[in-house]
Parts: C-alpha cells; structure tokens; sequence
C-alpha cells in the first residue's frame, strides 16, 4: 500500500460501504490532488474522479444540413 497525503471518502462499490481512497503515485505527472486516480484503501477499488470531460460523441454533433 501506499502513501499519501490526498484522501477522501467515498462509497466503495466492492466494499459496499463509506470507505476512504488514496492517491496512487501518478505516472501521469499530475500534482498531488490534482490527479482524477483514486483507490480505495482496504480492497484497492479504483474509481475515476474528474479530470477532463469526454469529446462530444456523434449523436450530440449537431450538423446544420440543408433542406
């Protein structure tokens, strides 16, 4: 396990319960708390907080066309 100074509460849907989760050490190179990686600290149940938000998808491309 490791450690880190970044934690916080969240349900842990292995766990099924309030559990705390932990930064991993980011490979990414984010600062510390600024990395959308979290896991929980008793099962290692990672979630993904955050970060950017994803590309628009092609349903929600809205392209004028001529009638």
């Amino acid at each position: 396990m490791w450690s880190s100074p970044e934690r916080r509460t969240e349900r842990c849907a292995s766990c099924a319960e309030e559990r705390v989760f932990e930064q991993p050490p980011c490979p990414d190179g984010h600062d510390p708390g600024e990395c959308p990686e979290w896991a929980c600290v008793r099962c290692g149940h990672a979630l993904f907080i955050g970060g950017p938000l994803p590309a628009a998808t092609a349903r929600e491309r809205r392209i004028p066309v001529a009638a």
